[in-house]
């Protein structure tokens, strides 16, 4: 179903928290004036997760917009910052899209996490008055970080993206984006921490949310094919990564005033009485 404002129909709701999919999903939050939260979890809301909780700085390009600024390595040395391509652990030490990899990496690197996806709904959602990457591992860091940013910007709304996934099939279109559980239940769990501090959910929001209440939910998770997909390429490690709920408390933030939109910082929680505050 689409969502968009034509024929006198309004599809927004009337709440504090919503939920929607996809670059359109995206797009219509930022222009509506909507505080944006990508999820990803089995790839890029981990990844970026894990690499703020190491004082990482990352950028968000898809390959072919790297490729316009001269390649990865050129476009690397213009952004001064290393890219990340591949999920494979080339080098050991090094990091790499894995999100395993940048437990031993040094910390405080400065990196570009390329990502197709990941870029699509960042740059759809530029006119957000902010953004943010949020999963399982952050969940209530993420609550709690939109809801900071309900307080002190002129933003409504939180509305949640899930990225969703493409299928690796004959009969798929290898353009589409289709939901998928894990992102479902990872914006579920944003949610469910939004309504915990008080704010009202969309009917989406509320069904997302009350996923939570399975008690087999993170089994299931680990059963779902796109785990099962990365757990037969090698990558066991970043699926127990990406299922840990609530273990971190940095959450991925875009850097204000920064022309390009795709630089996200870390933003740490100060204590649990004294709130939360942003950086950059």
């Amino acid at each position: 179903m689409r969502e968009s404002a034509g024929g006198g129909f309004e599809p927004w709701p009337d709440s504090s928290v919503h939920v929607s999919w996809g670059p359109a999903g995206a797009a219509l939050a930022a222009e509506r004036g909507d505080i944006v939260v990508l999820v990803d979890v089995l790839l890029l809301s981990t990844t970026l997760s894990v690499a703020v909780a190491r004082d990482f700085t990352c950028l968000i390009y898809s390959r072919d917009e790297l490729e316009v600024l001269g390649g990865p390595a050129l476009a690397g040395i213009r952004l001064g910052a290393r890219p990340l391509l591949t999920r494979a652990h080339i080098v050991p030490e090094a990091p790499s899209l894995s999100p395993s990899s940048l437990l031993t990496a040094d910390p405080g690197q400065r990196v570009v996490v390329a990502s197709r996806d990941g870029a699509a709904l960042v740059a759809a959602a530029e006119k957000a008055p902010a953004l943010l990457i949020g999963g399982l591992r952050n969940a209530t860091a993420c609550a709690r970080t939109a809801a900071r940013l309900l307080a002190t910007t002129r933003a409504g709304r939180v509305t949640v993206v899930g990225l969703g996934e493409r299928w690796d099939s004959p009969e798929a279109d290898a353009e589409q984006l289709y939901p998928c559980v894990e992102d479902w239940i990872g914006a579920g769990a944003i949610c469910a921490g939004l309504a915990e501090l008080g704010y009202s959910l969309s009917a989406e929001a509320r069904l997302a949310a009350a996923g939570l209440a399975s008690e087999t939910v993170l089994d299931d998770l680990a059963d779902c094919v796109s785990a099962r997909e990365l757990r037969d390429a090698g990558y066991a490690a970043d699926v127990e990564l990406a299922l840990q709920v609530d273990a971190d408390e940095r959450v991925p933030v875009r850097m204000t005033g920064e022309q390009t939109g795709r630089v996200f910082l870390g933003m740490p929680q100060v204590s649990a009485h004294e709130g939360w505050y942003l950086q950059g």
